[in-house]
């Protein structure tokens, strides 16, 4: 049977052209003569091996049916789904020379932005229904910003910023879109995955294997769920690597896939509803991790997405002069779309929006913290802070107590009395408050409940609510776990250095045969890692011996190190790995 199906592949592939005129959703493209022949050359590649194309289109009819429906559920093109084999070969832990991981190779800054988990627990980039989830939040954010899915798909690879450099803004918008040689190389590439795979969707797995869904193991270890399932552990993992240790989390539903043999059933893919019905308390599921983690000097010149809408990173010497115009937008729309006053300035490695925040949060509620206010919680979410006070039926100069809960997405109804949460968990991040150059509050480590005074036609109450734990994300451990050159910037000083990478100052000095903390001038690069023999050293080294289908990320993983430390370690300069080759990694 696998010979047989690998001959029908291969006899179709033969009649794979790249035709004039396509569509990516709504765009339609005309493809003149001399691109088309450069895409042809592309689709004959991928086509050209029977084998490697059919272990393709295996993998493609195992995971597509759950592209597809979390794509058509937030109105993503059909078409999108091919770019999965153009990012990753579906491969679920396949990692780039960036450190970009999973199916759609988000890195783990940005898997986080979109909603996805990256821990040392679970890694939902690679489980292929949540990070198609992440995805398709990925497309529309970037779909929103030039109005044609053609150019969402460059962006994909190139960022929003990087795909202004590619893409012409009088085709914003528009809905036919010519390709032509001049046309940016990696939508072209995607057009090409369109047309080799396309006429393979939905044809059966060679070995007659099929993926079914189950949700409700909150809880379970892995090898509870085999035995649960009857099936082999090593087989369940082998499709659930997202994972890494421990039991499925039980904070919300996490999507397992169990390996099946036989005829998949007609109705394979069942839509789940996101939908939640009307609460009258705080859901524990709802409060988000850290909102920008793994801030780069990339990041720091790039315009990026930040709860749907376009955002900038502010630079240690930015005012609200430098950050609009880097933006493109004058001074007045940005204090605009930022609920900012004349007075008010800008606040260094901070995020702000370079069009419109929304009239409503992506979250149900949020709970106070000290010294926050209402403006930093509208900036957090991305929602007007006009809004958010009339949401909560509020002045936006009203007095906002900690422990207050929020309503972020609907307004809370007059019947319903102002609540009030004993705050035991903390998120370890700096609350923002409205910017101004002596902004240096340090969060209370506990906070209690507190007497409050509100308007009279208004009860308040102090009721007892579930427990809310709200997630930490230690961005500057990672950071400093990735980064090991960092190039001066205007303004800085080896002190301000060491501050933000969280080393010290001393150590900058060694690394980089410094004489004084003065020796450094703008765009020099500075190493803000330790060197392999010092970071090593006291650590005890074992051997890994590499098994068949390992990846650099999951012996990272496994050993709870980065892809970087694993080739250091080893002075590996390639992700090339050979079977049985002894590896260096850190035991316990």
């Amino acid at each position: 049977m696998s010979w047989l199906f690998f001959a029908i592949i291969l006899s179709n592939s033969f009649a794979q052209t790249v035709p004039s005129k396509m569509m990516i959703g709504d765009v339609h493209l005309s493809i003149n003569e001399s691109a088309r022949k450069q895409i042809q050359k592309d689709v004959d590649r991928l086509t050209k091996s029977e084998t490697y194309y059919g272990i393709l289109v295996d993998r493609m009819n195992l995971y597509f049916p759950y592209i597809e429906r979390e794509h058509k559920k937030a109105g993503i093109p059909d078409e999108i789904k091919f770019l999965a084999i153009q990012e990753s070969a579906l491969i679920s832990d396949a990692v780039s020379s960036a450190n970009a991981v999973g199916f759609w190779q988000f890195k783990d800054f940005t898997g986080r932005e979109v909603g996805l988990t990256v821990d040392r627990k679970v890694d939902e980039r690679l489980n292929i229904v949540s990070a198609s989830r992440g995805s398709a939040k990925y497309f529309k954010t970037n779909n929103f910003y030039f109005d044609n899915w053609a150019y969402a798909v460059i962006a994909y690879q190139a960022g929003a910023g990087g795909a202004k450099k590619h893409t012409d803004k009088s085709n914003y918008g528009k809905t036919k879109l010519n390709i032509t040689t001049n046309t940016y190389w990696y939508l072209k590439k995607f057009i090409a995955y369109v047309v080799a795979f396309s006429p393979t969707v939905g044809r059966p797995h060679s070995e007659g294997i099929w993926l079914d869904e189950i949700t409700n193991v909150g809880g379970k270890t892995l090898e509870q769920i085999a035995r649960q399932e009857k099936i082999d552990v090593e087989e369940l993992k082998k499709y659930n690597k997202w994972l890494m240790r421990g039991s499925v989390p039980t904070d919300r539903a996490y999507s397992i896939m169990i390996p099946k043999k036989g005829t998949p059933p007609k109705n394979l893919v069942v839509e789940k509803s996101t939908k939640t019905n009307k609460i009258s308390e705080p859901q524990t599921k709802i409060y988000p991790t850290e909102l920008k983690p793994g801030i780069t000097e990339a990041n720091k010149s790039t315009i990026i997405p930040l709860n749907g809408i376009p955002s900038i990173l502010a630079r240690a010497y930015d005012d609200v002069h430098s950050i609009s115009a880097r933006a493109g937008i004058s001074e007045k729309q940005f204090r605009k779309y930022n609920d900012m006053g004349l007075d008010d300035s800008v606040i260094s490695n901070e995020f702000y929006y370079v069009k419109k925040k929304k009239g409503k949060a992506k979250v149900g509620f949020h709970v106070a913290k000290s010294k926050e206010s209402l403006w930093g919680i509208s900036q957090q979410y991305g929602i007007k802070v006009s809004k958010l006070a009339s949401r909560n039926r509020m002045s936006v100069i009203d007095e906002l107590k900690p422990g207050r809960v929020l309503w972020m997405d609907k307004t809370r109804p007059s019947s319903e009395p102002v609540a009030y949460h004993e705050i035991k968990t903390l998120a370890l991040t700096k609350p923002l408050t409205k910017p101004t150059a002596s902004t240096k509050e340090v969060e209370d480590a506990i906070l209690t409940k507190e007497s409050v005074e509100e308007p009279l036609d208004e009860e308040v109450i102090e009721e007892e609510v579930p427990s809310i734990e709200v997630p930490v994300v230690d961005t500057k451990e990672e950071r400093l776990r990735k980064v090991k050159i960092h190039t001066v910037a205007p303004g800085e000083s080896l002190w301000s250095i060491s501050q933000l990478y969280e080393v010290k100052l001393d150590d900058l000095l060694r690394w980089n045969e410094l004489p004084n903390p003065d020796a450094i001038k703008v765009n020099q690069n500075i190493q803000v890692k330790a060197p392999i023999e010092e970071a090593s050293e006291g650590k005890n080294i074992i051997k890994h011996t590499v098994q068949p289908g390992e990846t650099l990320y999951a012996i990272s993983r496994k050993y709870d190190m980065t892809v970087d430390e694993v080739m250091d370690l080893n002075e590996m300069t390639t992700f090339d790995l050979d079977v049985g080759r002894d590896l260096k990694v850190y035991g316990e």
